[in-house]
């Protein structure tokens, strides 16, 4: 699934021997400073902390329980946009193997991966890509990923999953 033309990948940028990053990719030196203080923020115990949700209280019989959860979730993804899982029930022995089997199919030469290009143009937005559509300072994001839809299934696509390693599937 090669897409026509493929995008320059940060991966062959970071590799071309290019001595300074191009400034497309650059963020603004006020963004710099303030990602900076984020960090140093979140050292603090009462700095801002990535809000913590048990799916467990997702599922409760009691109404309560279930409803703060909700609430809670809502807000994380409304606010944060990301947040920690905990009591999901996914094993940590298949997180592991999910950790190796995309660190191996990153590892894979570019020409590999692109046969797994997706191509935004057309609409396909699953498969390899770099993230080439401008952040809020109009910047580009320094990143290479592979994006699948699992839900809704009408949407999972498999004939764009890797073959290699044997184990992504």
């Amino acid at each position: 699934m090669m897409s026509t033309t493929a995008p320059s990948r940060v991966e062959s940028l970071a590799s071309s021997g290019i001595q300074s990053i191009p400034k497309e990719y650059v963020r603004p030196e006020e963004e710099l400073t303030s990602i900076g203080d984020v960090f140093e923020e979140e050292k603090k115990e009462d700095g801002p902390q990535v809000p913590t949700i048990d799916i467990r209280d997702i599922a409760s019989d009691d109404p309560e329980v279930r409803d703060r959860a909700i609430q809670e979730l809502k807000k994380a993804a409304m606010e944060w946009g990301v947040m920690h899982l905990i009591n999901h029930g996914i094993p940590d022995e298949l997180i592991d193997r999910v950790k190796v089997a995309g660190e191996a199919f990153f590892q894979l030469p570019i020409q590999e991966k692109e046969k797994y290009a997706n191509d935004q143009a057309s609409g396909n937005v699953q498969g390899y890509g770099s993230k080439l559509a401008n952040n809020a300072s109009g910047r580009l994001e320094w990143e290479d990923y592979f994006f699948h839809l699992i839900f809704p299934e009408h949407k999972r696509d498999l004939s764009i999953w890797p073959r290699y390693p044997s184990d992504y599937m």
